[in-house]
């Protein structure tokens, strides 16, 4: 039974109604992904830290009394800021004073003696010198020579002892002076007074520790590598530090020191200890020794090439590109590649668009997708 032609002509249109509908309206609709336009920038080969290191300061030390006393004074309190030979804490220095006192007199007794037996002295060569010079003329007899001569021998002995007994006594003055000054504690150091450890009042004894001072210049930071990266490290690389408190600033650094031997007491995570020195700068806060740090040592850098988002790339070898509205794979050589970037030696051009957003449904090549920014576009 044949159907009438305008039969023919509404089943056929029936069915391109279903295919339009299809297309227009039961398609599915594009992926929103998040896209990065391909540019040129910095890329750098760099390795951090496998655990946390930390600030620490070059000059560190606990000072201590050279004698033994009561603790009279302590200029400083925790945290102030002290220059080198600034005085630290003071020792009960009254009988010091006293000893010193006594010296000082004695030294000036011992000046006086011998003043005066220089003055002797001065008379009795003159003296001499006249009873010599009438003996040569036979007006004096050969005895008054000879205590004229005696006189001046004894009065020079009389001096030279003087003099030795007023070293005697400016050593003596030394040696009280030195007493005195090692009842004081001094700065060591330019730096700050990171604890105190004894307080006005309490003894101590030589040696005891009484403060500790800390120089706040240099800075460095000590941290553990993994094993794997010790053959690329070396002194002198350029490095950058972060350090917890100060969240999105940055120090520059210099590695200063590779250790020698690996740390190998924990068998699973050996690690190689490195130092990287801290640059001095003004506008930054001074970092507080004790401080976590992480440490970013920059083994190479490229400062103008193709580069895309590390986590663009797939597998190492090829990226998504958003090209007519869908998801076009495209083969990638790479270069340098950090956390951040990955440099593209060829593969793709300045300016097209790569997809970011990989882990989400329904992103593989030849999807229908859609930047992010642009949804909801005509």
């Amino acid at each position: 039974m044949r159907l009438p032609g305008r039969w023919w002509l509404i089943a056929a249109g029936l069915v391109a109604l279903l295919v339009l509908l299809r297309v227009a309206v039961f398609r599915p609709r594009p992926v929103e992904v998040e896209v990065v336009t391909v540019a040129r920038g910095v890329v750098e080969d760099a390795v951090t830290n496998s655990q946390a290191g930390t600030v620490k300061a070059r000059l560190r030390a606990r000072v201590g009394a050279d004698r033994a006393g009561r603790v009279a004074a302590i200029p400083h309190r925790e945290g102030s800021s002290v220059r080198r030979g600034e005085s630290l804490l003071l020792l009960d220095a009254s009988t010091a004073t006293t000893q010193l006192d006594a010296a000082r007199r004695d030294l000036e007794a011992a000046h006086a003696a011998a003043d005066a037996a220089a003055a002797d002295q001065t008379l009795a060569k003159q003296q001499f010198d006249r009873t010599q010079s009438l003996f040569a003329s036979r007006m004096v007899s050969q005895g008054d020579m000879d205590q004229a001569k005696s006189r001046f021998e004894s009065a020079d002995a009389v001096k030279k002892g003087g003099d030795a007994r007023a070293r005697r006594a400016e050593a003596a003055v030394r040696l009280a002076g030195d007493e005195l000054a090692h009842l004081e504690v001094r700065a060591p150091f330019d730096g700050v007074i990171s604890e105190r450890l004894v307080e006005v009042g309490e003894s101590v004894i030589p040696g005891q520790p009484v403060m500790e001072v800390v120089s706040l210049d240099p800075l460095y930071v000590s941290a553990p590598l993994d094993e794997i990266d010790i053959g690329r490290v070396r002194e002198g690389l350029p490095a950058r530090v972060t350090l917890d408190p100060y969240r999105g600033r940055v120090w520059q650094a210099t590695v200063s020191r590779v250790a020698p031997v690996v740390n190998d007491v924990r068998e699973q995570n050996r690690t190689l200890e490195v130092e990287v020195e801290l640059k001095k700068d003004p506008s930054a806060p001074t970092p507080k020794p004790g401080t976590s740090a992480d440490v970013e040592i920059i083994l190479d850098r490229r400062p103008d090439v193709l580069r895309v988002p590390t986590n663009a790339v797939i597998e190492g070898k090829r990226v998504l590109v958003l090209d007519k509205g869908a998801a076009a794979s495209r083969d990638v050589k790479i270069g340098l590649k950090n956390w951040d970037w990955t440099e593209v030696v060829s593969g793709v051009r300045e300016g097209e668009t790569v997809i970011t957003s990989l882990e989400k449904q329904g992103v593989k090549a030849g999807a229908r997708a859609v930047a992010k920014a642009a949804a909801g576009k005509p």
